[in-house]
């Protein structure tokens, strides 16, 4: 797994030794112990990250991010419900982690419908007797249903449905598993926002306002499911995926790397890695944030000139 954490900074105390020596103490001794007396992040390191035990639910799981998620909460012992619309997929995902050794169940679910999720629940549950992670990465700007396009050509239906896949199956899922963490006293939510969400793209009204939406409700949740629950939010930018490469022409894919400081698309495992840091104890004093994944890009080009003015026509 790649780090880039820096070291903590230690900062110069007008205190006898003693006096801190004994405070650091107490300190690590509340920290290392949860309520139900687990290991807490206070006391783990970045190499020992490990789900051994833990049982996560991914959505959107059976391809792309979701699929480099899935995989790297197996590999770190985690138990998985690998959950998709495309029944296939999830269940080759599942039968992935299964053949590395990992247990997995495969659901289909439609998270946009309340009785989709809570048999995603139900089958998550009965199948592992908890849920300790949950990590909302179904979406996307594009769908069956809806496209992006500039406000003025934009429908009725693919504003709603865009809300939907992005914005109302957070809510769903996380509704639907909240309740068994908060009476486990232990769990973390990962939701799957944009680099969009805070730095708007012209030509994507709808996917730019959802993906908003989802880092306020993270910090919302994030509030009201404390302090036992945590909920954080991802914010990738140009990631590697199949439907990226569907979704670009060549033309648009050179502009928008040229706005990308470090001049590479990232990958699903770099998004992946930063899931499992979120969703492990060693961010166990990590809540109500948004961490980007975007190489450096932002809004404005290197040279200060306003990115993606070419594109405001596309869709």
């Amino acid at each position: 797994m790649r780090t880039g954490f820096p070291p903590t900074r230690r900062t110069a105390l007008a205190r006898s030794p003693s006096s801190v020596s004994s405070k650091r103490a107490s300190i690590s001794a509340r920290a290392a112990i949860s309520p139900d007396g687990e290991r807490k992040g206070a006391q783990m390191r970045l190499s020992e990250l490990s789900f051994r035990g833990r049982t996560a639910v991914v959505t959107g799981g059976g391809s792309g991010i979701g699929r480099a998620i899935a995989l790297g909460l197996a590999r770190l012992g985690g138990r998985v419900c690998v959950a998709d619309m495309d029944p296939d997929r999830a269940e080759s995902v599942g039968a992935e982690i299964r053949a590395l050794g990992g247990e997995a169940v495969a659901v289909q679910v439609d998270v946009t419908r309340t009785e989709a999720v809570e048999r995603m629940t139900r089958t998550a549950r009965d199948a592992f007797g908890r849920i300790d992670v949950l990590v909302n990465n179904a979406g996307g700007a594009s769908g069956p249903t809806f496209r992006i396009g500039r406000v003025c050509k934009l429908g009725e239906r693919d504003w709603d449905d865009t809300f939907a896949a992005n914005v109302k199956s957070v809510f769903l899922c996380t509704r639907s598993v909240a309740p068994l963490m908060l009476e486990q006293r232990h769990g973390c939510i990962v939701n799957m926002a944009s680099l969009t969400g805070q730095f708007p793209f012209p030509g994507m009204p709808a996917y730019s306002a959802a993906k908003a939406a989802v880092i306020s409700l993270t910090r919302s949740l994030a509030m009201e499911l404390a302090p036992h629950v945590r909920v954080n939010a991802l914010a990738p930018g140009l990631i590697e995926t199949p439907r990226t490469s569907l979704n670009r022409r060549p033309e648009q894919l050179e502009q928008l790397l040229s706005n990308v400081p470090l001049a590479r698309m990232g990958t699903t495992d770099e998004v992946a890695d930063m899931a499992l840091y979120l969703a492990s104890d060693a961010a166990a004093f990590v809540n109500g944030t948004v961490m980007d994944c975007a190489g450096g890009q932002m809004w404005m080009t290197r040279d200060g000139r306003p990115a993606f003015r070419d594109l405001a026509g596309a869709g």
